[in-house]
């Protein structure tokens, strides 16, 4: 039987803590202080690597201000739900052909639902990993908070912002895939560019995150994803700003195609590695 201290229970234990920690808007050495333990405490309890006791979780969940019983409540809902879980089709009454029917009828609908699920295929496919010890997804109605996922890659924060394909762009020549990726935001508003201008627009600027995440499943119907690093995306070519001001906006489409071409590449991690690479050059 595999130890509980690595079992997926625990492991979603300590992402639970992780998230109320940050949602708390303490750092791990502020929260140390105030369990009265080094840091290293709350950083290896983080990582699964230290097991937690019964008075240990009191005390963190104490000074995170959060009650315990919710916190086991979230793993119970998760990992031992009741024996009959209710079937929200069964709930509704409605089956799998009728949900079928009504995403199809209901094209705004299909392409929300499918972006959410991208985003949940985007954390198993890609976020379960060793080397990434925080995931936060923060509320998507929350204009303050960029990116999809907030990750932490090998003690180095990274924002991955995740896109689909534009359905009317897909296509296939010679047994290539190629698309258009719906790069921007999803409304206007006002932004603040380097320069100081002001614009009001939908696109995304350069530097608001470090990888984007295209998932191209209309490639074939397989879940699979490519990535590019922010600063090699192409920019806007759009007159109705200056040159300058297009230098620091993201084209609202991007050319995508399987087998990935530049920028994008189909391995996540060799990219993360590169952009580690880049910030230490930087650091020197």
């Amino acid at each position: 039987m595999t130890k509980s201290v690595f079992s997926k229970e625990y492991q979603r234990l300590c992402e639970l803590l992780v998230a109320a920690r940050q949602k708390s808007g303490l750092t791990q050495i502020e929260l140390a202080e105030i369990l009265g333990k080094p840091q290293s405490f709350v950083s290896k309890y983080e990582r699964g690597e230290r097991r937690l006791d019964v008075i240990e979780l009191f005390q963190i969940t104490n000074a995170l201000q959060i009650h315990p019983v919710d916190v086991m409540m979230q793993l119970k809902l998760e990992f031992f739900p009741a024996e009959n879980p209710e079937n929200i089709l069964d709930l509704w009454e409605i089956t799998s052909q009728d949900l079928t029917s009504l995403l199809n009828q209901s094209p705004s609908l299909r392409g929300m639902l499918f972006g959410y699920a991208a985003e949940f295929k985007l954390h198993d496919l890609w976020l379960n990993h060793p080397d990434i010890t925080e995931v936060v997804k923060h509320d998507d109605h929350d204009r303050q908070k960029k990116g999809d996922r907030r990750i932490v890659y090998k003690g180095q924060p990274f924002i991955l912002e995740a896109k689909s394909l534009q359905t009317n762009s897909i296509g296939q020549d010679a047994g290539r895939w190629y698309g258009k990726a719906q790069v921007d935001a999803s409304d206007r508003r006002p932004i603040m560019l380097p320069n100081g201008d002001e614009v009001t627009t939908t696109l995304l600027q350069v530097g608001e995150f470090d990888v984007l995440a295209v998932n191209v499943f209309p490639f074939g119907n397989k879940w699979r994803f490519v990535f590019a690093k922010n600063h090699e995306l192409p920019r806007s070519t759009w007159q109705g700003y200056t040159a300058e001001q297009r230098a620091y906006l993201l084209a609202s489409l991007i050319p995508v195609s399987w087998p990935p071409e530049p920028p994008f590449v189909d391995n996540l991690y060799s990219l993360l590695d590169e952009l580690l690479a880049e910030r230490t050059m930087k650091i020197s």
